[in-house]
C-alpha cells in the first residue's frame, strides 16, 4: 500500500485567521453554528498556494511571499539536485482524529516521499487567536505527520516564540501535514459529547500535562493550576459526560486545587463512577526468564457495589482483552489472581479494572511491567594494577524497566550468587563504595538482580594494587668493585619485598639497559638472597659503571638501588729510576706504577732471579712487597723482577732489572748428575766438588749445575772451550779421580778454578741367606760426612746398622736381618751432615729365602736337577767345564722359549757344605740353553761355568732356581731331588733335596 505522510504544521489554536477547522464526525450537523461563531479564515478553501525551488547538495531555502513560512534545507542534506515543491491548503488522504483541531492549512511537500540526511527546517507563523498567552491550549500546539491509515506522527519541536508565535520544527521526510492542537474548548463548550472522542481529549490532556517540565514549571500541580481557568469546566465537563475524571485519575498524588490533600482524596470534582482503588500488587515487575519473578497479583477494591471486568492493555473499558469478570461488593478486597508474565507484553503493562455501578463505569489502573531482560553492573574503576588504594563503584543498570534490586559481589573467588526474589545465597550486598587490599591482587565477582528476579551474569574485575615500594640491600660485591678482563662481577643482594626484578646498566630503575648474565631478571621472595653475575663483556667499554638492582611490586613500581662498579681492561705499566747496568756503589732503586682505570694496588718484587706472582685472589705468591725505595746491596750481582696488580687484578709484565755492583766472587752453588739423582759436595775452601754416582750405567753422564756472580765457564786446555749446564761429564771409579777441571768468571773479571772428582759407590757383600746367621754385614763406598746415620729398609720394616768407618769413603756396617717367608731388596738409607748430603742406595742387598720343602703352593719349584755333569776332575784350578741345570714350572717353563720371570744360578763351594746355609757358596748366572736332548717340552734347560779358585783340592757344586727374581730359590741335585721324575713330565711329587747329593770337583794339582 502506498504510505503517504502528512506534515501537519500547528500555527495557532483556533485563531480567527484558521485555516480551517476539523470537528467530530457526530457533530458535523452544527457546523453552520460553528461557521457562524467562528468564521470562515484565509479566503477561499480552494485556493492553493505553491512555493518550488531548484535545490541541490549544497542546500537552499523557500519562502512563502507573505512570509507565513519558511523552508531551510541545510547542506548535505540532499545527495543530489531535486525540485522541491511545498503547496498548501490540500487534502490529506488520512483522516485527523477528532480529538485534534486544525490550525494551519494542510501541506504537501513533493516529490513525495524524499527523505534528508539531515532535518530541514520548517519554520512557521501563527496567530494569537482566542488562546490564553502561553497557555496549555497554545503549548500544546504540535506539528504532526498525518499518515494514510489517519493515524499522527508526531515531528520534533526545535522551538516555540510565544512573543512573535513563531513555531519551528524538523522535517526528515516529504508528503502530507497539518498543525493540531487539543479540542478542549469543544469538550468544555459542550459541543463534543461522543464519550469515546472525550476520553481521547482527556487522554492529550493527561499526556501534555506530562510535559510541564518542558515549560519551566516545577510540578504538574503548577502546571495545572497556572492553567485552572481552562482545565477546571474540562473537568466538570468529563465528568458528566464519562462519569469520571480521568485527568485527575491520571495523577492520584497531585493536589490541583492546592489545599494541601492529593487528588485521590480530594478529587477537584466527584466522580459518580465508583472509586476503584489499587491496595496493593505482590510484585509491580515480572519476568518470563527461568528463575526469576515469573507471576505476580494484585488486591483492589471497588466504593461501590456492581460489576467488574479486568482488562489487559485497555485504553478505556471497552477495549483492551478481558481476563477476569464478575461481581464486586463494595469496599471488600478483591484479588486478581495469578497473572504470568508469558502474558503480557514486555515493557508496562496497564491492567485496568473497570467496575460498572448504577449505569455508571469507574475504573482503576494497575501497572505490571514485564522485564525480560538480565540487569548490568558497570564497575568504576575497571580493574587493573595501581599504587593507590582503589575505591571500587558498582553501578547497575536494567533497561528492561524493572529497575536493579540488588548488587552483591564476592572477594573469596568464590561466585556470587542469588536466591528466588532475589535472596542472597553467597556474597555481600553492596552499598557503598568498596576500599581495595593493599599489596595484593583481588578479584571482586559481581552479580545484579533486578526487581523482576532477572540475574545478571557474574562480572568479574581483578584488581592489584601495592602502595609498599620495594627496598633492595647489597649484600656483597665480588670479586671486588673492580673488574678485569675475563671476570664475572657476582652481586649478592636481597629485597624486603617480593617482585619481578632486572639489574640493568644505569643511573636509576628508570633509565639504563638490561645486563646479560646469571639472575639478570626474574623473580625474588622477600629478604631471599640472589646472586647476580654478570660478565664483565655486558658492560661494554671499560671505565666507571653504574648498576641498578631493581625491583617491581605487584603493579610494576620499582624500587632499588645502585652500585657502581670500575671496569679496567688494561693492564699497568712500571718503570724504575735506575736502568740495568754496571755500578761501583750502591743504587736507590724507585719503581713507579701507572694505571688509568681503576689505579694500581700493589707491587711485589724478587732479587734472587725467580718470577714474582700473585694468586687468584691478589695474595702474594712469590715475592716481597714493595713499599718505597730500595737500596741495592755491595758487591753483588743482583736481578730484580717487578710485577704490579691493579684494583681489577690487572697484572703488569714483569720489569726485569739487573746490577752489577763492586768486586764480584762467581762460585758454584750446586752441582749434580740428575740421571742418578747424585748430588756434589762443594767445598768452598779448597774450591773441589766431589760425586758418588751409584749403579752407573756407562763412563759418561750429564751435569747440570748452578753458580752465582758468575758469567762464563771455561773448561781449561789446549783449546780452551764453555762449559754449560748440561754438558758431559766424565764418571770415575777411585775416590779422587778428577773428572772435570773449570774456571768460572765473575761480571767483574775474577776468576775461580774448581775441581770435580767423581767415582762409584759400591756396596759389597749385598747377598745374604736369612737364617744363616742372627747378623749381617754390608761395606758401603760413598762419600760420608762425620757422623752418618745408615739404615737397612725393607717392605717388612727397617733395622738400623751400626757403622765401622774404614776411611773416609767407606763404612763397614752390621744390622740384624729381619724375619720373613719370603725373600726381599734392601734399600739402604744414609743419613749425612752438611755439606754432605742423603742419599738411598735402592735395593743395594737382598735377603734370599731357600724353598726346598715348603711345597710348590708356598713357592717352591715343583722340579729341577743337574742335568751334567755329575761330577767334574780338573788338573789345575780355573774355570770349569758348562754346567747344565732343567727346571720346570707350570705354565712358565719351556724347552724352546726362555721365560724372562724364570733364572737360574750355578754355585760353587766347599765340599760337602750346604748351600742354604752356608755364606762361602759363590754364584754365576746361568743362561738358557735349547737342547736336543731334552725330551720333555715343559723342561727348560741353563748352563754355567763357575771358578774353582786355587789351594783347594775339592769343591760342590749345585744349581738352584727362582721365579721371583731371585728372592726365593730352590736348590737341586743331581737326581732331580728325589722328584721321581715321570718320562712325560706330567707329575711331579714333591722335591727331596740332599746336600750328599750335590755335583764334585776334583782338583789334582791345587798348586801348580
Amino acid at each position: 500500500m502506498n504510505r503517504k505522510l502528512l506534515l501537519v504544521l500547528m500555527l495557532g489554536v483556533f485563531s480567527f485567521n484558521c485555516i480551517g477547522l476539523l470537528l467530530p464526525e457526530k457533530e458535523n450537523k452544527d457546523q453552520s453554528l460553528l461557521q457562524a461563531i467562528l468564521g470562515i479564515f484565509l479566503g477561499n478553501p480552494n485556493h492553493v498556494r505553491t512555493v518550488s525551488a531548484e535545490v541541490g547538495p549544497s542546500g537552499g531555502s523557500l519562502r512563502a511571499s507573505d512570509g507565513s513560512f519558511s523552508f531551510e534545507i541545510p547542506a548535505g542534506a540532499l545527495s543530489d539536485t531535486k525540485i522541491i515543491t511545498i503547496s498548501r491548503e490540500v487534502s490529506p488522504n488520512g483522516s485527523i482524529p477528532v480529538e485534534f483541531g486544525s490550525t494551519t492549512p494542510v501541506f504537501k511537500f513533493e516529490p513525495e516521499g524524499l527523505h534528508f540526511s539531515r532535518p530541514a527546517l520548517l519554520s512557521v507563523a501563527y496567530e494569537q487567536g482566542n488562546f490564553v498567552e502561553a497557555g496549555i491550549e497554545e503549548r500544546s500546539i504540535g506539528m504532526y505527520y498525518i499518515k494514510d491509515d489517519s493515524s499522527l506522527e508526531k515531528m520534533k519541536k526545535v522551538s516555540v516564540d510565544y512573543s512573535t508565535n513563531t513555531l519551528k520544527v524538523e522535517v526528515v521526510h516529504f508528503s502530507f501535514g497539518a498543525g493540531l492542537n487539543i479540542q478542549i474548548w469543544l469538550v468544555s463548550s459542550g459541543i463534543m459529547t461522543n464519550p469515546t472522542s472525550v476520553s481521547n481529549v482527556a487522554d492529550r490532556v493527561i499526556e501534555e500535562l506530562a510535559n510541564y517540565a518542558d515549560y519551566g514549571y516545577s510540578s504538574i500541580d503548577e502546571y495545572y493550576q497556572a492553567n485552572a481557568g481552562v482545565l477546571g469546566p474540562l473537568l466538570n465537563q468529563l465528568v458528566a459526560v464519562l462519569g469520571t475524571d480521568p485527568i485527575t485519575a491520571a495523577y492520584p498524588n497531585a493536589d490541583f486545587d492546592g489545599d494541601g490533600a492529593p487528588n485521590f482524596e480530594d478529587p477537584m470534582v466527584p466522580s459518580l463512577a465508583p472509586a476503584i482503588t489499587i491496595s496493593s500488587v505482590t510484585s509491580p515487575f515480572i519476568s518470563t526468564l527461568s528463575g526469576s519473578i515469573n507471576a505476580t497479583d494484585f488486591t483492589w477494591r471497588s466504593s461501590k457495589t456492581g460489576t467488574y471486568t479486568i482488562r489487559k492493555n485497555a485504553s478505556d473499558c471497552n477495549t483492551g482483552t478481558a481476563i477476569d469478570s464478575g461481581n464486586v461488593t463494595a469496599n471488600v478486597n478483591q484479588n486478581s489472581g495469578s497473572i504470568l508474565a508469558s502474558s503480557l507484553n514486555l515493557g508496562t503493562n496497564a491492567l485496568r479494572v473497570c467496575v460498572t455501578s448504577g449505569g455508571v463505569k469507574g475504573f482503576g489502573v494497575a501497572s505490571l511491567t514485564r522485564d525480560d531482560t538480565t540487569p548490568g553492573v558497570t564497575v568504576l574503576p575497571s580493574g587493573g594494577s595501581f599504587g593507590t588504594i582503589q575505591s571500587v563503584v558498582l553501578n547497575c543498570s536494567d533497561v528492561g524497566g524493572a529497575g536493579c534490586a540488588k548488587v552483591i559481589y564476592t572477594s573469596n573467588g568464590s561466585t556470587p550468587s542469588f536466591g528466588s526474589n532475589c535472596s542472597i545465597t553467597n556474597g555481600t550486598l553492596y552499598s557503598t563504595s568498596i576500599s581495595t587490599p593493599n599489596q595484593t591482587a583481588t578479584t571482586y565477582k559481581i552479580k545484579s538482580c533486578d526487581n523482576a528476579g532477572n540475574q545478571s551474569i557474574v562480572y568479574s574485575e581483578t584488581y592489584t594494587v601495592d602502595t609498599v615500594i620495594p627496598t633492595v640491600t647489597i649484600n656483597s660485591v665480588l670479586p671486588s668493585n673492580y673488574l678485569k678482563s675475563g671476570q664475572t662481577s657476582t652481586i649478592s643482594w636481597k629485597s624486603n619485598k617480593a617482585g619481578s626484578y632486572e639489574v640493568k646498566l644505569g643511573n636509576s630503575c628508570a633509565s639504563g639497559t638490561a645486563l646479560t648474565g646469571t639472575n639478570v631478571s626474574g623473580t625474588v621472595a622477600a629478604n631471599e638472597s640472589i646472586s647476580s653475575e654478570i660478565p664483565v663483556t655486558s658492560f661494554g667499554s671499560e671505565g666507571s659503571k653504574t648498576i641498578a638492582v631493581c625491583v617491581s611490586n605487584l603493579v610494576g613500581t620499582k624500587g632499588g638501588t645502585t652500585v657502581n662498579l670500575t671496569v679496567d681492561l688494561t693492564n699497568p705499566t712500571l718503570s724504575a729510576s735506575v736502568d740495568s747496568g754496571t755500578y761501583t756503589t750502591a743504587q736507590t732503586l724507585t719503581i713507579t706504577c701507572a694505571d688509568l682505570q681503576s689505579s694500581c694496588h700493589e707491587i711485589i718484587y724478587t732479587s734472587n732471579g725467580s718470577i714474582p706472582s700473585f694468586d687468584v685472589s691478589g695474595s702474594i705468591v712469590n715475592g716481597q712487597l714493595y713499599t718505597g725505595s730500595i737500596i741495592t746491596p755491595n758487591t753483588a750481582v743482583l736481578e730484580y723482577r717487578f710485577l704490579a696488580r691493579d684494583r681489577a687484578g690487572n697484572l703488569s709484565g714483569v720489569l726485569v732489572r739487573n746490577y752489577t755492583i763492586g768486586q764480584l766472587i762467581p762460585k758454584f752453588t750446586s752441582f749434580e748428575i740428575p740421571e742418578y739423582g747424585a748430588k756434589g759436595v762443594i767445598d768452598e775452601v779448597n774450591k773441589t766438588i766431589h760425586i758418588a754416582v751409584y749403579k752407573a750405567n756407562g763412563p759418561d753422564s750429564t751435569a747440570v749445575f748452578t753458580t752465582e756472580n758468575t758469567v762464563s765457564i771455561i773448561h781449561p786446555g789446549y783449546t780452551p772451550i764453555p762449559y754449560v749446564s748440561g754438558d758431559a761429564i766424565h764418571l770415575g771409579q777411585n775416590e779422587n779421580e778428577l773428572a772435570k777441571e773449570l774456571i768460572l768468571t765473575s761480571p767483574t773479571g775474577t776468576t775461580v778454578t774448581y775441581k770435580i772428582y767423581t767415582f762409584s759407590i759400591t756396596v759389597d757383600r749385598n747377598e745374604y741367606i736369612l737364617g744363616s746367621s742372627t747378623t749381617a754385614d754390608i761395606y758401603i763406598k760413598a762419600l760420608f760426612g762425620s757422623n752418618p746415620q745408615v739404615n737397612i729398609t725393607t717392605p717388612n720394616g727397617t733395622s738400623q746398622a751400626t757403622c765401622v768407618r774404614f776411611n773416609q769413603y767407606t763404612l763397614n756396617c752390621t744390622f740384624t736381618p729381619i724375619s720373613s717367608l719370603d725373600g726381599y731388596f734392601m734399600d739402604v738409607v744414609v743419613t749425612n751432615d752438611a755439606p754432605y748430603h742423603n742419599f738411598t742406595l735402592v735395593k743395594a742387598a737382598k735377603m734370599t729365602v731357600t724353598k726346598n720343602g715348603a711345597g710348590e703352593a708356598n713357592g717352591e719349584i715343583p722340579y729341577c736337577l743337574i742335568q751334567h755333569p755329575h761330577s767334574i776332575t780338573m788338573p789345575v784350578p780355573g774355570m770349569t767345564e758348562m754346567i747344565y741345570a732343567r727346571v720346570y714350572y707350570p705354565g712358565l717353563t719351556n724347552k724352546s722359549v726362555e721365560n724372562p720371570a724364570v733364572s737360574g744360578q750355578i754355585g760353587i763351594g766347599p765340599l760337602g757344605t750346604d748351600p742354604r746355609t752356608s755364606a762361602l757358596w759363590t754364584y754365576s748366572n746361568a743362561r738358557f740353553n735349547v737342547s736336543d736332548f731334552n725330551l720333555n717340552v715343559n723342561d727348560a734347560e741353563y748352563m754355567a761355568q763357575v771358578y774353582a779358585r786355587p789351594g783347594v783340592t775339592g769343591f760342590s757344586y749345585v744349581a738352584r732356581f727362582s721365579v721371583n727374581g731371585g728372592l726365593n730359590y730352590t736348590y737341586c741335585d743331581t737326581d732331580g731331588s728325589g722328584s721321581n721324575y715321570l718320562l712325560m713330565g706330567d707329575d711331579y711329587p714333591n722335591l727331596q733335596y740332599s746336600v750328599n747329593k750335590l755335583g764334585t770337583i776334583n782338583i789334582a794339582n791345587p798348586n801348580p
